[in-house]
């Protein structure tokens, strides 16, 4: 008996990996399981991933979404700020307790401003504050009392928007600050960007779809290319029944840090195709595209595809040092789309802006469109305005997110333009990029200790955010056990059964490439929602569980 004792115990050595015990080998998903997974949304498969990691109740190490867990400080007490002396001004001492007024004049409104600013003991805030209005007016040419005045009507949020689409010095604030991060110095393009504020890029991106397709722009059966990883609902969206559009992957490479062949933009040559959409720099393999990439689809839009419309998503604009898009390019051609919240951690905010060209292609199609739509689309938008022929391409987005009807109670929150312009003012007085630099020093120091037991070479470079990383599973087990074991692995596994398996037995949430249009194998990790040391465990855990599957393939 005491042998037979032995044994056993010895047996189930073989399966104790980080402290953990498991006393068989790994089971394979069924085929039904595995196409179950395939279809699924990758934000939806994270929270399969949660329920199974939360089983035994020990702590879980979720890199799934990509909320990070660093935020900008500085405007958030301005804002703070400045909404007290807002309330201030709404003060009325003969009016009855807790009663306010909207202030009725602007006359000395910064004067008044300034003084409350001189006598705040936070004096660090005070002086963001004064030098944003010196900014504004010096730079931008808005009067520090019109600042003042504008900033308080909108933090009170005791209006609706007017303009809907965006207040006008909001506008003027956040498009300096769009073309600064979007833009290389000296090179900005001709004309003046029209916006519309939205509840985040998430908004903007129904927004233009169905603005697209209510005008017309885009029709049921439509080929419209997509550069690929990319974030999963642009996948997604297009071909519900709403669309019903025809995706053609324009894929980027892994042997290439993610960046796009010139086989695979030469797709973008077919006219069918009628519209791009991309995410640069990309989510998630995080990285910007190259500047002879962004020349190479400029060089054939001006020759070959001067209908194409772009959209471009440049969420991550701001982690890089080197940014090349579309935008400086062919301006003319795209639809800009921006959030603010992964660089200043305003995901809850929800701050997104719309962005494009006061001279551009769409507004132009939608002018040369045949008779019968045209006559449609005036029957639409004819509760809005008397010439409703006339309505450009922005403020039909605006009119359509509210379905028309609506449109005069539209667009996004006072208060949420005010802190939306408070932070691209931190960003465009910060000349010295300190905020910056200390954003990429913590996503560097969180990469280098993603890979600390990968024995792989970690991403790096001046067009890397490090914002997100795509681990590739295969090449990780072929480095660690060999060939042979990585064929073993994609002969007999999934990638969601391994995504369920580093769930449940080491507690550790990562979403599957593939639903990003990304490798079969590989899986994203968000290097922005984790303290810097839980990096080391993923790693860890990962190689870990590689170490369960070799110990079945050796004992099967």
């Amino acid at each position: 008996m005491k042998c037979i004792r032995m044994l056993l115990a010895a047996s189930m050595l073989m399966f104790i990996f980080a402290g953990q015990v498991y006393a068989e080998t790994i089971k394979p998903l069924s085929a039904e399981k595995r196409q179950e997974y395939v279809a699924l949304s990758p934000f939806e498969f994270k929270n399969m991933l949660i329920d199974r990691a939360g089983e035994n109740g020990k702590p879980i190490l979720d890199a799934g979404r990509g909320n990070p867990n660093f935020l900008n400080t500085r405007s958030r007490l301005a804002f703070s700020m400045l909404h007290r002396f807002a309330v201030e001004c709404s003060i009325r001492y003969d009016a009855p307790k807790d009663l306010g007024f909207s202030p009725t004049t602007s006359v000395g409104m910064a004067d008044r401003f300034t003084v409350f600013l001189i006598k705040e003991p936070d004096k660090g805030t005070a002086k963001f504050l004064m030098n944003a209005m010196a900014y504004c007016s010096d730079k931008l040419g808005i009067a520090p009392d019109t600042f003042a005045t504008d900033m308080v009507d909108a933090i009170l949020g005791d209006h609706y928007p007017t303009p809907s689409r965006m207040l006008n010095t909001p506008a003027t604030i956040v498009e300096a600050y769009l073309k600064s991060i979007h833009f290389t110095k000296g090179n900005t393009p001709a004309g003046s960007f029209d916006l519309f504020a939205t509840e985040g890029a998430t908004a903007a991106m129904i927004y233009v779809f169905n603005t697209l397709k209510e005008n017309f722009i885009l029709t049921p059966g439509d080929e419209i290319a997509i550069i690929t990883p990319i974030f999963s609902p642009y996948l997604e969206i297009p071909v519900l029944k709403d669309f019903e559009l025809n995706p053609i992957y324009v894929a980027g490479s892994e042997n290439t840090d993610w960046q796009v062949s010139d086989e695979e933009l030469n797709k973008l040559r077919s006219k069918k195709i009628k519209a791009l959409f991309m995410v640069n720099p990309m989510n998630p393999g995080a990285v910007s595209m190259s500047a002879k990439s962004v020349q190479k689809i400029a060089e054939l839009i001006k020759k070959e595809r001067s209908d194409l419309i772009v959209l471009t998503d440049t969420v991550y604009c701001p982690f890089v040092n080197e940014f090349h898009d579309l935008l400086e390019a062919v301006p003319q051609n795209c639809i800009g789309v921006f959030s603010y919240s992964k660089y200043f951690g305003v995901t809850g905010w929800r701050l997104g802006v719309i962005f494009v060209n006061r001279r551009n292609i769409i507004d132009r199609m939608i002018a040369a469109l045949p008779s019968d739509k045209t006559a449609l689309l005036n029957r639409r938008y004819s509760i809005d305005s008397t010439e409703p022929e006339k309505i450009r391409f922005i403020d039909r987005l605006l009119m359509d997110s509210r379905d028309v009807a609506l449109a005069h109670t539209g667009g996004l929150s006072t208060p949420q333009q005010c802190v939306m312009s408070l932070f691209a003012l931190y960003d465009l007085l910060d000349s010295n990029h300190v905020y910056k630099k200390s954003i990429q020093s913590l996503l560097s120091k969180r990469m280098s200790n993603l890979y600390s037991s990968l024995k792989m070479d970690s991403p790096s470079g001046a067009e890397q955010t490090q914002y997100y990383n795509l681990v590739n599973i295969l090449a990780l087990a072929e480095r660690l056990h060999g060939a042979d074991f990585s064929k073993y692995l994609t002969d007999i596994y999934s990638p969601f059964g391994f995504l369920l398996e580093l769930a449940a037995r080491y507690q550790t949430i990562l979403l599957p490439g593939v639903g990003f249009a990304g490798p079969e194998w590989s899986v994203r990790v968000s290097l922005a929602n984790l303290p810097d040391g839980h990096y080391i465990a993923i790693s860890k855990n990962l190689v870990a569980l590689l170490d369960e599957y070799y110990a079945g393939w050796q004992n099967k």
